[in-house]
C-alpha cells in the first residue's frame, strides 16, 4: 500500500503541478459554458409517441366523432363519470389526464353560423388544457390542435383555439419540465464528457511513457508491477473525475442560459440526488479509466492509443443516445448488468426521481466488478515483457 501512495502522489504531482495540463483538464467545462450560454436555444429530442389516451370532453359535437378515431391511438373519453372543470385540471397537472377539451355549447351549429366578416361577436370558442410535461398530454394536444385547426381552415375562420390571453392552457409545472430536460440530456452528454475526460488522460498514461523511454526506468524499480499499475490507475481515475467534474458544472451552469432561465430550475433535486449521481459517475469513471489504461498499456504509442480508443468512443455514443429516446429508466433486471448502459438507466432513473434501490446496488456493485476484472488484467499486462516493450 505504501508504494501505491507514492506512485499516486507522484502522477497527481505530475498532473496538477503543470500549468499546461491544468489548463487541459478544467478548459472543456469553461468552453462548454461559454458555447451553450451563446447557443440560446434548446433542441429537445422526441420521445415514442404514446399509443393511449385519457381525456374529458365537454358539449362535444357529434359530428367530431371522427376525431376520436386514430389508427394505432386509443382515446378514451372519460365523460361516464362526470367531474368538475377544477377537478379535471387537477388530474391533468397531476398526469392522470391527458387532455381536458371544452367546446361551447351547440359549438357546430354556431361555427355554421358564424361569419368573421360581419359578425361582432367572438368568435366560437375551443378550450383546451393540457400538460406540456406530459409525452401523452402535449402529443394529444398537438393532435386536436392539428385536426381543429385543419376544420376551422375549411370553414374560414369560424372558430377560434385557446383565445384567451388572459387563461391558463399549460399545466405543467416548472419542476416536472426541467426534470424532462435534464433526464433527456444529461445521460448522453456525461457519458460523453467522462469518455472524453479520461480518453484525454488515459491514452498517454502508459504509451507516452513507452515513447519517452520512462516505463522501462519505472519497471526496474523495487515496487511490485501490480503496484505500479493500481497507483497509476487511481491517480488516472481522480484526475479524469475532476475534468468531467469541470465538465458536469459548465454544463449545468448553461442549462438555463440554453433553455431559457423561466423553463428549468435546479431546485428540483436535492443532495440526496447529487450523492447518487456522484456515486454513479464515480464507478463509470473507474470502468473508462480502466478500460483506456489497459488500451494504452496495449498500444505502442500516444497516437496509436487514441486511435484504438476510438471504437470505444463511438460504442459509448451509441448508447448514450438511447437516453433521448424517453424519460423513463429500464425495468428488465438484466439492463443493469451491462457495463456502460447499466450507468446511463441508472442516471436517467435518478434524473427522473424515480430510482430503484435494487437496481441502483446491482449497477455499483456491477461496475466495480468489472473494474476489479479489468485491475487483474491490467495487472497481468504490466507483468508482460512483451506488451510493456513491444516496439
Amino acid at each position: 500500500m505504501k508504494n501505491i501512495g507514492i506512485i499516486l502522489k507522484k502522477e497527481l504531482k505530475r498532473y496538477f503541478t503543470d500549468v499546461r495540463m491544468i489548463i487541459g483538464i478544467l478548459l472543456p467545462g469553461v468552453l462548454i459554458f461559454l458555447l451553450y450560454s451563446l447557443m440560446g436555444n434548446f433542441m429537445g429530442a422526441s420521445e415514442e409517441i404514446p399509443t393511449q389516451y385519457h381525456i374529458y370532453i365537454v358539449n362535444s359535437p357529434k359530428e367530431f366523432s371522427d376525431f376520436q378515431k386514430v389508427e394505432g391511438w386509443t382515446i378514451d373519453i372519460l365523460n361516464d363519470t362526470p367531474i368538475t372543470k377544477e377537478e379535471a385540471l387537477a388530474k391533468i397537472e397531476a398526469k392522470e389526464l391527458d387532455l381536458y377539451l371544452e367546446y361551447e355549447e351547440n359549438f357546430y351549429q354556431k361555427v355554421l353560423a358564424y361569419d368573421a366578416l360581419t359578425s361582432t361577436e367572438a368568435a366560437p370558442q375551443v378550450k383546451m388544457y393540457y400538460n406540456s410535461a406530459s409525452t401523452s398530454s402535449s402529443t394529444i394536444y398537438q393532435y386536436y390542435t392539428t385536426v381543429l385547426s385543419s376544420f376551422e381552415s375549411q370553414l374560414s375562420n369560424r372558430f377560434d383555439i385557446n383565445a384567451s390571453l388572459e387563461e391558463k392552457y399549460d399545466f405543467a409545472k416548472i419542476e416536472d419540465v426541467s426534470i424532462k430536460i435534464f433526464t433527456m440530456m444529461l445521460p448522453f452528454l456525461l457519458m460523453i464528457f467522462l469518455f472524453s475526460g479520461c480518453m484525454g488522460i488515459c491514452s498517454e498514461s502508459i504509451a507516452g511513457e513507452k515513447e519517452r523511454g520512462t516505463i522501462a526506468t519505472l519497471l526496474v524499480t523495487p515496487t511490485k508491477r501490480s503496484e505500479l499499475a493500481i497507483g497509476k490507475l487511481i491517480a488516472l481515475s481522480i484526475t479524469s473525475l475532476v475534468s468531467a467534474t469541470a465538465s458536469f458544472i459548465g454544463l449545468i451552469a448553461s442549462l438555463p442560459n440554453l433553455v431559457g432561465s423561466g423553463n428549468i430550475s435546479l431546485s428540483v433535486y436535492g443532495f440526496g440526488t447529487y450523492a447518487l449521481l456522484f456515486i454513479v459517475i464515480l464507478s463509470t469513471v473507474l470502468i473508462f479509466s480502466v478500460v483506456l489504461t489497459m488500451i494504452s498499456t496495449f498500444a505502442k504509442s500516444v497516437k496509436e492509443a487514441n486511435g484504438l480508443s476510438i471504437p470505444v468512443m463511438m460504442v459509448v455514443m451509441l448508447l448514450g443516445v438511447t437516453s433521448f429516446m424517453g424519460t423513463t429508466a429500464a425495468t428488465n433486471l438484466g439492463v443493469y448488468f451491462i457495463p456502460v448502459y447499466n450507468s446511463i438507466q441508472c442516471l436517467t432513473a435518478i434524473l427522473s426521481t424515480n430510482i430503484q434501490p435494487v437496481f441502483f446496488a446491482i449497477t455499483i456493485l456491477s461496475n466495480l466488478l468489472y473494474v476489479g476484472l479489468g485491475v487483474y488484467g491490467l495487472t497481468r499486462m504490466f507483468n508482460s515483457e512483451k506488451i510493456m516493450f513491444n516496439k
